[in-house]
């Protein structure tokens, strides 16, 4: 493309030139005035050439144009006079305007280029240092004195969905607690000083929150003058949910001890009042009594399922455990359940991606999920839909529960899986305890999301097996 230019800027000159030249030889040659102009013409080409083709153009058309031009000045050497001069100084000056517009016009195009050249190296600078910050997998933010973002880096989009209409938009507008972020922030600029790890809650642009650990850095120019600050945010999320994963492993397998003791304590005194109150009501014949005695029983045996479940909590006496398709213990629970769920007007739809397999409890894991089903169909009493999936990822097995119901609020979503905590009025709590102890046992655990109004995603995630497929087939072929 530029040669194809470049040609068409010689051939332009070239005619320019050729045109003057023949003006120059069929005029009469005692038009000393119309000489005159048409010389004056010659200097549209050669100036035309140094722009195009700096010094070079400027030197070598200037010499065609001389060259061409002075065999006009052999009609005039007979006669030396004012105008044969003048015709030859006008030659020197070909050459000297086309050398010093062409020197003028390389001088520029040198600069630029070092311009260029200056420009593609703080280009390759910032993409450079852009590219570092994006490859990091924390979130970098950059603000002004007055907090306002002026840049930020991949991770930040990602993370928090920040986009362009973010930029010079106060940063303290992400937080959940912006006050006292731009408290910590201006103490940051005030002082000149770097600020630890804060943790705090940012919020994202899908409307979610996440844990963040907040640290600032004084950003300075190349005088060591403070121009803003440096938010670099880590997300720490699955750190605080490992850190209540754990907490709540702690409290719940504290909590089992003792309602184990305190279970078997009172199991006893309970068998010794249903069997007196068996003895005693066969013997009297009033009716009224009979009737007392008979709610005794059926309380004692109401308290002692309570006991039952209070002791499944506190040990969930995991068996002999065997390696299972996943997917038949899911079918066999849902086969259970289905009844229950279609009495409350509830329809269970279940997917499953493969044939996974993991080393469970057969019996115990059923009861987990049993449990799981049970308190979705209940979150919805006008019915719905109940999703069931179970998938596999990276050697961890997920089964998925996802109801439309009436969802958990945020300040009771940590305590569903606390022994007694219930929202029904005959419940007793312990159904999701249970569960939990149970996955726990199975080297798994269980995540919750919910929303109010929307409802509630159960995920309980167990280690698969995917290399015990051939041993289960021997097995069950051994065993038949």
């Amino acid at each position: 493309m530029r040669d194809r230019q470049a040609a068409k800027d010689v051939l332009l000159i070239g005619l320019g030139i050729v045109l003057v030249t023949i003006l120059h030889y069929f005029t009469v040659s005692t038009r000393w005035d119309i000489h005159d102009f048409y010389r004056r013409l010659y200097y549209v080409p050669i100036i035309m050439s140094a722009f195009k083709f700096r010094l070079r153009g400027g030197v070598s058309t200037s010499l065609i144009v001389s060259i061409l031009y002075a065999p006009h000045l052999l009609f005039y050497m007979g006669t030396v006079n004012i105008a044969v001069l003048n015709q030859l100084l006008e030659i020197m000056m070909f050459i000297t305007i086309g050398t010093v517009t062409g020197f003028l016009v390389e001088a520029d195009h040198r600069k630029k280029e070092l311009l260029e050249i200056q420009i593609k190296k703080l280009t390759d600078l910032e993409n450079f240092t852009q590219n570092i910050l994006d490859s990091i997998t924390n979130v970098f933010i950059a603000v002004d004195k007055s907090l306002r973002i002026q840049t930020f880096n991949m991770e930040g989009r990602k993370l928090l969905g920040l986009d362009d209409t973010i930029l010079d938009k106060p940063v303290i507008s992400i937080f959940s607690n912006p006050e006292e972020v731009k408290t910590s922030l201006n103490d940051a600029l005030k002082y000149n000083r770097r600020m630890p790890g804060v943790e705090t809650a940012c919020n994202t642009a899908d409307g979610r929150s996440i844990y963040v650990k907040l640290y600032s850095y004084p950003l300075k120019n190349y005088l060591g003058k403070v121009e803003g600050l440096v938010l670099v945010l880590e997300d720490v999320s699955e750190l605080r949910k490992l850190e209540n994963q754990v907490r709540r492993a702690d409290k719940l397998s504290a909590v089992g001890e003792l309602a184990s003791g305190v279970a078997h304590e009172i199991r006893n005194p309970l068998g010794i009042i249903k069997a007196i109150a068996q003895t005693i009501n066969g013997e009297i014949k009033n009716d009224d009594a009979k009737e007392g005695i008979g709610i005794i029983v059926q309380e004692v045996d109401r308290a002692n399922s309570v006991i039952k479940n209070l002791l499944d909590f506190a040990r969930p006496n995991i068996g002999n455990t065997k390696v299972h398709r996943l997917n038949s213990i899911m079918e066999d629970t849902i086969r259970i359940t289905r009844k229950y769920a279609e009495q409350n007007r509830v329809e269970m739809v279940y997917e499953a991606v493969g044939e996974i397999f993991v080393q469970a409890d057969k019996e115990k894991l059923q009861q987990a999920f049993v449990n799981v089903i049970l308190n979705s169909v209940q979150a919805m009493p006008d019915g719905g839909s109940l999703n069931i999936s179970v998938a596999e990822d990276e050697r961890t097995a997920k089964v998925s529960f996802a109801d439309n119901g009436t969802g958990i609020p945020p300040d009771r979503l940590e305590k569903v899986f606390e022994p007694f905590y219930t929202t029904k009025d005959m419940g007793t709590g312990l159904g999701l305890a249970i569960t939990h102890r149970i996955i726990e046992e199975h080297k798994g655990y269980i995540e919750v999301e919910s929303t109010v109004g929307k409802g509630t995603v159960v995920s309980i995630y167990l280690p698969s097996q995917p290399g015990e497929v051939e041993n289960f087939e021997q097995e069950n072929s051994h065993s038949g």
